[in-house]
């Protein structure tokens, strides 16, 4: 897929901005990988709908212990932090979420977003980046609130 095409979208712009935020240059200060978490937030009620391309060609997903040691690597000051469900009752335990998980995730969800943009269009990218949004996004939110508790006390 050319990259003309791909500059047509604005998701698949923004998911690379992410990646490019997360993984180029110097690390990212907690400000500047907010912004680039509330842009990728933000890009999802503007990404229309779309489906999926009928192929059986499968994309690349190459990550887990590896990918969490390079996120770890890159972020050594990221950690644990609470996460409270606000569906949940009052008496339920307090959960645990991680920073380094967070953003081995997202990179996940937003390689393949790329990679679908490159290899089957941006309809599937579109179609994908919202399908899998009930996870990033709830990686993203979690991951921001972290963020923002660091940047503001």
């Amino acid at each position: 897929m050319p990259a003309w095409v791909m500059s047509q979208s604005p998701t698949v712009g923004t998911a690379r901005n992410f990646l490019s935020v997360v993984w180029e240059g110097e690390r990212p200060t907690d400000e500047i990988l907010l912004r680039a978490l509330d842009l990728l937030l933000a890009a999802y009620h503007h990404t229309p709908e779309a489906a999926p391309t009928d192929t059986d060609l499968e994309p690349p997903r190459s990550g887990g212990p590896q990918l969490y040691r390079e996120v770890a690597a890159r972020f050594p000051n990221y950690g644990h932090y609470p996460v409270f469900d606000p569906t949940a009752s009052f008496e339920e335990d307090v959960m645990r979420g991680d920073a380094i998980d967070d953003l081995a995730d997202l990179t996940l969800d937003m390689r393949e977003v790329v990679w679908r943009a490159e290899h089957f269009g941006t309809d599937d990218a579109h179609w994908f980046f919202r399908l899998l949004y009930f996870h990033w996004g709830l990686h993203a939110r979690h991951l921001a609130l972290y963020l923002h508790a660091r940047q503001f006390g």
